[in-house]
């Protein structure tokens, strides 16, 4: 036998057993008897820690500071009213073309359609006849003439090039991959009838979606206002779902708005419309770039852009660009809505949407408000197809 002694046996670390409601009651004083008091009253998990009230913390053994700062440290993050930021929309929603890859879609294959192109060409053209931005070289050509008259000197060059646009007007940009059509085929007549439609049929149903919009989505925050982190951002991704303590309100009447704006799209388009307005958003665009030369306001008499419009009578706000994206990226969001999963995708879509509109001046519309490719807008089982 071994003169050698036996090694002692060592013992099994066992890691200590963690009790996370106690580590976090302790955190803000709780004795152990006051552990114990509160978890009679059924807390089982921190979680269940903000369901109580501070009255029922104190008769445990709190003192009523340590019953505050409790249930404030396990309060949920403050969420945005509106749930997502700026950053999200470019995620959840549409996005918008520039000005270049807009006229290269509009021109794809040789055929003018109801895309998207084309209803970036409808909204363009809409809000220009808003703020009167067609009227521009007419009075900008006039404004130069008679200042050159009164300090006795000649007209800029530009003049002419203006006055070229105010006569006679070329959109060989827009219509060289369509055979048969050019210019002249864009006359007065046909884009007062569909400046007329504009106004008739998309702004009205456009406000309207968004005046059902606000209150479906106030419903929607009262729902599930008390989700708490589970909601978290609505994004990509996301849980929804659990803890919705009210029924959440159904978006079948968001779905028929948009139909109704999809309606008036096509009664918009019908007829040479898809023409008329991608005619009208080329040429708006070409009066933009006018605008933005430095040198007009001096041609005019003017000290700045600013001034020169209020001379000309244009109501061209310093917003124009910004309010011209959001509602084009806003028209593009709705007519997407009847692509979205319901649930949890279709509440992140609408809650962009909401987020969105509130951006949007709507009285530019005269709205008074609180807070792929293809031929027509046709019905389809579930929701009319863009």
């Amino acid at each position: 036998m071994s003169d050698q002694k036996d090694a002692p046996v060592t013992e099994p670390t066992v890691a200590p057993v963690t009790d996370p409601v106690a580590e976090k009651l302790k955190k803000f004083g709780a004795t152990d008897d006051v552990v114990v008091n509160i978890k009679t009253l059924g807390v089982e998990s921190v979680d269940d820690l903000i369901r109580l009230e501070d009255k029922e913390l104190v008769a445990a053994g709190f003192n009523i500071i340590q019953a505050r700062k409790l249930l404030e440290g396990v309060a949920p993050a403050p969420q945005s009213e509106h749930i997502l930021d700026n950053t999200a929309l470019d995620v959840l929603l549409p996005g918008v073309q520039d000005d270049e890859s807009w006229l290269k879609s509009l021109k794809t294959g040789g055929v003018l359609k109801v895309d998207t192109s084309t209803i970036t060409a409808a909204v363009r053209a809409a809000l220009a006849k808003r703020v009167s931005l067609y009227d521009v070289p007419a009075k900008l050509v006039t404004a130069m003439e008679a200042f050159s008259e009164e300090s006795e000197e000649q007209v800029n060059p530009l003049f002419y090039s203006l006055r070229k646009q105010v006569t006679r007007r070329d959109y060989a940009a827009v219509f060289e991959a369509v055979e048969g059509l050019d210019g002249t085929f864009v006359t007065e007549k046909r884009k007062t009838q569909l400046l007329g439609r504009l106004e008739q049929n998309l702004w009205p149903a456009l406000i309207s979606f968004n005046q059902q919009l606000v209150p479906w989505h106030d419903a929607f925050i009262l729902a599930t206002r008390d989700l708490g982190s589970v909601l978290g951002r609505i994004m990509p991704g996301a849980v929804l779902g659990a803890g919705i303590t009210q029924p959440v309100p159904d978006t079948a009447v968001l779905q028929d708005a948009a139909d109704t704006v999809k309606d008036a799209i096509n009664k918009v388009f019908a007829g040479t419309g898809v023409q008329i307005a991608a005619a009208l958003a080329y040429e708006a665009t070409e009066i933009k770039k006018i605008l933005a030369d430095p040198r007009l306001p001096a041609f005019t008499g003017a000290v700045n852009r600013e001034q020169m419009l209020k001379k000309l009578n244009v109501a061209v706000p310093a917003s124009y660009p910004r309010l011209e994206t959001n509602l084009t990226k806003y028209v593009l969001a709705v007519a997407g809505l009847e692509d979205q999963a319901s649930g949890q995708e279709e509440y992140g879509y609408l809650n962009a949407l909401r987020l969105l509109g509130d951006q949007i001046d709507w009285s530019q519309l005269g709205g008074g408000l609180v807070g792929g490719g293809i031929s027509t807008l046709g019905r389809t089982s579930r929701r009319s197809e863009l």
